[in-house]
């Protein structure tokens, strides 16, 4: 008991008197309170106890009528003596360090750095082992950024560090240059008759002029010309020839025809990953139904929170939606809006940089469809190299 009471964490040494001061002792140890090191004077009496137990010491005293003076106070104090009478909350800060330094090598959240596409960031370090909720370490990090390096085309340069629970992610976009190698000579001619508007010609020598008509087929950058000798010097000819064309563009649509179309069935599957575990968790009925191979396919990584507050942990979900063939009947309305969007296309396919200025529209409505008819003034591009023209020729023939 006395290597007990040594142990405690604050011990005050203190003094009563008065009247009957013997009295107090048999009060204290009737409260159940603990004194040793009893010394009895004339009207005095001297004990220690323990810190915790002053504050009914005096009270007793107060009831009793007899002064109670602190002599000394040794110990931590009264911080160290609450916690030595609760060690429950010394034992929880140690767990807590704990949990905190394990729980740090977890992935909790990641900072992308105002990457746009999030989403296919987040599904291509999952293919490479990393999302929330998985311990990370050195070696996965390495090898899946010099993967995603080599093997990404989204990203000229990108980062993968990991600190405090976060992967912070940093990336630059890819840039590509056009390097145009030692062709064969070649010559910029006109795909379309039009008005130049502007000539660039970045190699080879012009043949136009702004404000010049050309027809289709028209020579507007020569490969070669003759010297002040009259050698001929050679040179292939690149360049843009800006030019306001005229062109008409037809497309017929049907008002019945047989189309792929989403029948509004869904099966989905969700992956929870916590802790460095994966639990499998299905949220819809009907889940173990196969759908056939041409249904729809979508999949996210969704990071799990409460509040503001990330968790270690993340949701994969996956959903398939069924197609089906069935058959569509549109109205005049609907296939004339589609035709009309069938001959914008045709016109930015063969012209990807037009700017249209002016259209003329007519519809025919026929007994089994819709005839659309658009005419298009629009300033394009209308070099094209005698190369690339004989080969579309070809593809054509």
């Amino acid at each position: 008991m006395r290597d007990r009471d040594a142990l405690a964490a604050d011990r005050i040494r203190f003094a009563v008197c008065g009247r009957g001061a013997q009295h107090f002792l048999s009060s204290a140890a009737r409260a159940g309170i603990r004194l040793n090191r009893i010394q009895a004077e004339d009207q005095c009496v001297t004990a220690s106890a323990a810190g915790a137990d002053f504050p009914r010491l005096r009270r007793i005293a107060e009831r009793g009528g007899w002064e109670l003076t602190v002599l000394s106070r040794r110990g931590p104090g009264r911080i160290m003596e609450r916690l030595f009478h609760r060690p429950g909350l010394a034992a929880g800060a140690v767990c807590f360090v704990i949990l905190v330094q394990w729980l740090s090598g977890f992935l909790w959240c990641m900072d992308l750095n105002g990457v746009e596409d999030e989403a296919a960031l987040r599904s291509s370090l999952a293919r490479y082992g990393i999302r929330e909720g998985v311990r990370l370490d050195e070696k996965t990090l390495a090898a899946a950024q010099q993967a995603m390096n080599l093997e990404e085309d989204a990203f000229g340069w990108l980062s993968l560090n990991f600190a405090g629970g976060c992967l912070f992610v940093e990336s630059t976009p890819r840039q590509t240059a056009e390097v145009r190698g030692e062709d064969a000579n070649t010559e910029l001619c006109a795909k379309a008759a039009g008005l130049v508007l502007a000539v660039d010609v970045q190699s080879g020598f012009s043949q136009v002029e702004p404000g010049q008509y050309v027809a289709q087929g028209q020579l507007l950058a020569a490969a070669s010309r003759p010297d002040r000798s009259g050698a001929p010097v050679s040179q292939s000819a690149a360049g843009k020839v800006l030019a306001r064309v005229r062109k008409s563009c037809t497309a017929f649509i049907p008002r019945k025809r047989t189309e792929t179309i989403l029948t509004g069935r869904v099966w989905e599957k969700q992956e929870i990953c916590a802790l460095g575990h994966l639990f499998e968790y299905r949220g819809k009925e009907g889940a173990e139904e196969t759908f056939p191979l041409g249904a729809k396919q979508t999949s996210r990584w969704i990071p799990l929170t409460l509040g503001r507050f990330a968790l270690p942990a993340s949701v994969y979900e996956v959903s398939y939606w069924e197609r089906a063939e069935d058959t569509v009947i549109l109205d005049a309305q609907d296939a004339a809006a589609l035709a009309q969007r069938s001959c914008r296309l045709a016109l930015l396919e063969e012209f990807p940089d037009a700017v249209v200025e002016t259209e003329i529209t007519q519809i025919q409505e026929q007994e089994n469809g819709v005839s659309c008819t658009v005419t298009y003034e629009f300033c394009a591009d209308i070099a094209v190299s005698v190369a690339e023209e004989s080969k579309d020729e070809k593809k054509n023939s």
